[in-house]
């Protein structure tokens, strides 16, 4: 949607959308540096102006809803991203950026939350640890090849590796539920 003049009629129309719709609406532009913009311009023309205030208070109120709203509709949309690999549309830039760091923090921590509890459910030889940093392969005592790691990656390797990992500070052992 191109950069459109921000006025009170139109801040209305976007949150009874955003209100009404499950899905993010498309935004104008710019909208949120625009809409900033707009309410300082009426504070200044309403210095000492009663009615002026109450429209002021009105518009942050309406904006206030949508950013609410639409911060909600984002941490859905992550869930049901992470979930299917369904991308959400018209997000405006900034809350990509959002979008992008919820759904990394949600990527990472549902791999190694299922990953833990598959890998409990096997109940193989050895201990689930995490890498503090990138690790090449390896031969372990068993004689399988492991690797190679990067950091943050969560592997089972056999105990003796395990030994000599922890005191080169390379991993993190992890609890797993039994």
């Amino acid at each position: 949607m191109a950069e459109e003049t921000i006025t009170f009629d139109l801040i209305r129309k976007i949150q009874m959308e955003e209100a009404r719709l499950p899905k993010l609406t498309k935004l104008p532009e710019n909208f949120y540096v625009n809409v900033s913009r707009y309410i300082n311009q009426k504070r200044k023309l309403a210095q000492g102006d009663m009615k002026g205030g109450v429209e002021i208070k009105n518009i942050e109120r309406l904006a206030e809803d949508i950013f609410n709203r639409r911060e909600r509709k984002i941490l859905n949309n992550t869930i049901i991203f992470v979930r299917t690999g369904i991308v959400s549309e018209n997000m405006t830039e900034e809350e990509k950026i959002l979008f992008d760091k919820i759904t990394g923090q949600m990527k990472d921590r549902r791999q190694e939350i299922l990953f833990i509890m598959m890998e409990a459910e096997t109940a193989e030889a050895g201990t689930m640890i995490m890498f503090k940093e990138d690790f090449s392969e390896f031969i372990g005592t068993d004689m399988k090849t492991y690797g190679p790691f990067k950091q943050g990656d969560i592997a089972r390797i056999p105990d003796e590796n395990k030994k000599l990992l922890l005191e080169r500070g390379v991993i993190e052992e992890l609890k797993t539920i039994q």
